[in-house]
């Protein structure tokens, strides 16, 4: 139980990336797994939001 992501870090993780409504779905869900570590959100959100950014560029062009 020890591994448990605790509500603050998330939050601030959440309000550090720019992130979707979906994508900040994925991220609550990986929180609650009793395998999720600081680490693996972080890399999850900023995966999430460099995919978001090539969308938004693609539709730009």
């Amino acid at each position: 139980m020890n591994n448990l992501i605790n509500s603050l870090a998330l939050g601030k993780v959440l309000k550090k990336h720019n992130l979707t409504p979906k994508d900040t779905e994925q991220i609550v869900l990986l929180s609650k797994r009793e395998t999720a570590t600081r680490s693996a959100i972080h890399r999850l959100a900023r995966k999430l939001e460099f995919k978001q950014s090539v969308v938004d560029q693609q539709q730009q062009q």
